[in-house]
């Protein structure tokens, strides 16, 4: 399950980027839930369900998740605590999934352009597929955060 916080309102091009790898999630079976209060209408794809904001269905969320799509405004560390394996942009803190050594925290991509995060999110599709290997994901990725 990829979780979407949008805890900010989104920008028409930040948008319009999301709805195309939204697009690409439905051709690859990927269950996709949105929390936010602004942009809903901007995103009205079949396979994608919609909670308003509220402490509580964040909260749903955040324990629901395996992976979450990390936007500039989200916090990592907190995805990290609970779980939740990112794919994100390179920032401090992610290490993007080696297979080969089974090392890393994240899927991580270079290219910001809704190509480049969508090639990250069937990375992490395919290796959730493996339960040992994500185990390890999200075991470093906690340990990651706590030190």
């Amino acid at each position: 399950l990829l979780g979407i916080f949008l805890d900010k309102e989104l920008s028409k091009e930040a948008a319009r980027k999301i709805k195309g790898i939204l697009e690409g999630t439905a051709s690859i079976n990927m269950e996709v839930i949105i929390l936010a209060d602004s942009n809903i209408d901007e995103f009205s794809i079949p396979h994608v369900i919609f909670m308003p904001y509220s402490r509580a269905h964040r909260k749903n969320l955040l324990e629901a998740c395996d992976m979450a799509l990390i936007l500039p405004f989200n916090d990592v560390d907190e995805f990290l605590l609970n779980g939740i394996i990112p794919v994100s942009g390179q920032k401090d803190g992610l290490k993007d999934y080696n297979p080969n050594f089974e090392t890393g925290n994240s899927f991580t991509y270079k290219s910001d352009d809704s190509w480049g995060i969508f090639a990250a999110l069937v990375r992490a599709m395919e290796t959730f597929k493996f339960p040992f290997d994500w185990r390890n994901i999200v075991r470093e990725g906690v340990r990651s955060v706590r030190g």
